[in-house]
């Protein structure tokens, strides 16, 4: 259960950034700087979110109900958020232009019918086909089922008398998505989201 744990990650400016494992996020807390200083500190939410070292976390006694970390001679508290000592950024994250975000953005459902099949009867449709001009973007490509793509062929929406379920746009997505219902992150993932938009490979850079 320990190994499957997750750490929020902070940014100094406070801001999440990231989701680690325990075994990653205990590899940043005991990394250093060239300087000494260490790479990452531990946000101890239960006492009014005091930053403490792992050497000074390591002193506070782990209550008795709750999980903790062990080794041959003491018991520690398992941290759930750590901060950042020299990161003030956000990272952009781009989401590559491929089979899988056009699945996740369209739900793994037809947007012709609405049926949701096996992903193997599932396919990419160019709205307006390429051999009419239309081209591979988040707004030309949606997801068809064999029966629908079959219909349609080689013909736009309107042609082939079917009906799109919604107009395809390029989506947004949260640069940080969170699945998980850890009680010390409510605190700054509450308010804490951004939405970063996702670049499209097929515009110019």
């Amino acid at each position: 259960m320990i190994q499957n744990r997750k750490v929020l990650v902070l940014n100094k400016s406070w801001r999440p950034i990231t989701i680690l494992t325990l075994e990653k996020a205990l590899i940043k807390l005991f990394s250093e700087h060239k300087d000494g200083e260490p790479k990452a500190i531990i946000v101890d939410c239960a006492n009014g979110f005091q930053t403490l070292t792992w050497e000074d976390w390591s002193k506070v006694r782990p209550q008795e109900d709750e999980e903790k970390l062990r080794s041959v001679n003491a018991s520690f508290r398992i941290p759930s958020v750590i901060q950042l000592t020299r990161y003030d950024k956000v990272p952009t994250k781009k989401v590559h232009y491929c089979r899988k975000t056009i699945y996740k953005r369209d739900e793994y459902k037809c947007q012709y019918c609405g049926q949701k099949p096996s992903t193997e009867e599932l396919s990419i449709d160019h709205v307006t086909p390429r051999s009419h001009g239309g081209l591979t973007t988040w707004e030309n490509c949606v997801l068809a089922c064999v029966k629908c793509n079959t219909k349609k062929a080689n013909r736009n929406p309107l042609q082939a008398n079917m009906k799109l379920l919604k107009i395809p746009k390029k989506p947004k997505m949260n640069a940080l998505r969170c699945d998980y219902k850890i009680k010390d992150w409510e605190s700054f993932l509450g308010v804490a989201y951004w939405i970063i938009e996702l670049d499209n490979d097929n515009e110019e850079k």
